[in-house]
């Protein structure tokens, strides 16, 4: 089966081991990079510009069809619309995308179809017309209910439009629904993102993403920090913010299930989830990321390029020790941990064990901290280590 125009051409010799990672069924995630505007701590690739719409999306259903004719029509057991600001597509274009994934994989499987909404773009005609699509988990940028922060981070939503797109998110029929949170703006206050949990579960949130303020790449909001304009809240408050909101998630029937996740019983992320047990997923659009067997790969993400077929692929064929290593860089994550006693077996088939012992030697700092903890054959973080997880996960990269 030769590879279809569409794909990338250092892609092509690749297809044969490609087309057996897909044998599993795959999680599928498309990347609308148009937005109305640019949030000031946005570092994502998105732009304004309306006039590329057409291309994109004429680009998107062209890989759409090569890449389920080149991996055989695999199924898919999740699929993800991720932004950018994916409603602000058209329901006719959205209809589009949702017949093209249709034809082109098998969906009998499908258990969780989530597209991300901006409350200051949706209706409910829009959101009943999406549900009718088949789409059944729609995630929510809420990020706060207070006006005044939602306005120094740029969203074009206040709290009250986020509740209105709640509100018609239910009435839809989005019986899973999920909004974010972000903590660490300047002037947040602790009271305030308690009281933001409780609405949301007030609410009927059954999933809860919550991100700390990430200014490491170049934004608006970083260059007013920079110039002193404005203060970010301190390590600690962060902390105390980040700890107490765990703390009191439970009580709103939300379970924290990995580092910035939380949902009712049986309502998390299936798709994200995939992210960090390693399930091979596919990602289309540009910027996306893919990850089928050994190779990983991410598209162009220069825009235009990208829509007309001639951005630069960034792929990466992962060894032995690399594999190995993502299964506890990113599964430590979860709050279930890692089954290090598995890692382990899987090390001496591959000769690796003294890579994993090199680990243990490394981790072992981390448990004398209280960040680690190990129960049974499961190697899990702490709720303190959930916080300061960073430097235990440097150890495998």
């Amino acid at each position: 089966m030769a590879a279809p125009d569409s794909l990338p051409a250092r892609l092509a010799p690749l297809l044969p081991a490609l087309r057996e990672a897909a044998r599993e069924p795959l999680g599928l995630y498309l990347h609308w990079p148009f937005c109305r505007d640019r949030c000031t701590y946005c570092s994502f690739v998105t732009t304004r510009d309306g006039g590329l719409e057409a291309a994109v999306l004429a680009r998107l259903l062209e890989e759409i069809r090569g890449w389920g004719r080149a991996l055989g029509s695999p199924a898919l057991d999740t699929l993800y619309l991720g932004g950018g600001t994916p409603s602000l597509l058209g329901l006719e274009a959205l209809g589009a995308l949702s017949r093209g994934i249709r034809a082109a994989f098998g969906t009998l499987g499908l258990a969780e179809a989530t597209l991300e909404a901006n409350p200051g773009t949706v209706d409910q005609d829009w959101l009943q017309g999406a549900r009718r699509l088949g789409w059944d988990r729609v995630s929510l940028g809420v990020q706060s209910f207070d006006d005044a922060l939602l306005a120094r981070l740029g969203r074009i939503h206040d709290g009250a439009a986020a509740e209105q797109a709640l509100r018609a998110a239910s009435a839809a029929g989005f019986a899973r629904r999920s909004a974010d949170l972000i903590l660490g703006i300047p002037g947040q206050r602790l009271s305030g993102v308690l009281e933001d949990a409780q609405r949301l579960a007030d609410l009927g949130v059954t999933h809860l993403s919550i991100y700390m303020l990430d200014l490491d790449k170049a934004c608006p909001l970083r260059a007013e920090v920079e110039a002193g304009r404005l203060a970010l809240p301190s390590e600690d408050d962060v902390a105390e913010c980040f700890e107490a909101l765990q703390a009191r998630l439970p009580a709103l029937g939300l379970e924290p299930y990995e580092i910035s996740n939380a949902a009712a019983p049986g309502e998390h992320s299936r798709h994200n989830l995939r992210y960090w047990e390693r399930r091979p997923y596919l990602g289309l659009g540009p910027s996306a990321a893919s990850h089928l067997g050994r190779w990983r790969w991410t598209a162009s993400p220069v825009i235009p390029a990208w829509a007309e077929g001639r951005g630069e692929t960034e792929l990466q064929e992962l060894d032995a020790a690399e594999e190995l290593g993502e299964v506890p860089l990113l599964g430590l994550r979860l709050h279930q941990g890692v089954d290090w006693d598995a890692l382990r077996a899987r090390a001496e088939r591959d000769g690796l064990l003294p890579l994993v012992d090199a680990w243990e030697q490394n981790l072992s700092t981390f448990h004398s901290q209280g960040l680690l903890l190990r129960e049974g054959p499961r190697l899990r973080l702490t709720p303190r280590g959930m916080l300061l997880s960073n430097p235990v996960l440097q150890v495998f990269v």
